[in-house]
C-alpha cells in the first residue's frame, strides 16, 4: 500500500486506462468516418436495376430484382420478387463503395415476403451485388447506372 491507501498496481491501472483513452480519442479525431447511408463523393445520382432469373428446379427461388437509387448522396433500395416489393433497411454505404442492407420478413399485401440480405460494391457507374436469404443459394448480378429521369 502507498500513502494514499491504494496499491501501486491500482494507480498503474488507472494511468494505463487514462493513456488508452487519450490515445483512442486522438486516433478517432484523426480518422474521417463517413455517416452510414451517405454516398461516396464520386457516386453519381442515378438508379441501378439488377435482375436475376429463377433457379431451375426450385419453386421458392424465383425471378428477382434489386433497385438501388442514389439521390443527393442518399442511397435507398428495394427488393422485388413475385409481385411484391420491400424496402432495403439499414442500407449502409461505405467510403470504398461497398454496401449492405436487409429487408424484413412479413406480409406485403396478401403475400409473405422472406428476409433478404443485399450486399455489394459500386465501381464507377457499375454495381455488383449479391442477394441472400435462408432458402436459396446466394444470387448475384450487376447493372450500370441509369441517370435520374432517364
Amino acid at each position: 500500500m502507498d500513502s494514499k491507501g491504494g496499491t501501486p498496481f491500482r494507480r498503474a491501472s488507472r494511468f494505463t486506462l487514462a493513456a488508452l483513452f487519450v490515445t483512442l480519442t486522438s486516433v478517432s479525431s484523426v480518422l474521417a468516418v463517413e455517416p452510414a447511408g451517405t454516398a461516396p463523393a464520386n457516386l453519381a445520382d442515378g438508379t441501378w436495376t439488377v435482375q436475376g432469373r429463377a433457379i431451375q428446379g426450385t419453386r421458392r427461388c424465383g425471378d428477382w430484382l434489386v433497385r438501388l437509387t442514389n439521390s443527393g448522396g442518399r442511397l435507398s433500395g428495394v427488393v422485388s420478387l413475385a409481385r411484391s416489393s420491400v424496402p432495403i433497411q439499414n442500407l449502409t454505404l461505405n467510403p470504398d463503395g461497398s454496401f449492405s442492407g436487409a429487408t424484413r420478413a412479413g406480409l406485403t399485401g396478401s403475400r409473405h415476403a422472406r428476409a433478404y440480405k443485399v450486399s455489394g460494391r459500386f465501381s464507377g457507374d457499375t454495381v455488383n451485388l449479391t442477394l441472400e436469404d435462408n432458402m436459396c443459394p446466394p444470387r448475384s448480378g450487376s447493372a450500370v447506372r441509369q441517370a435520374r429521369g432517364g
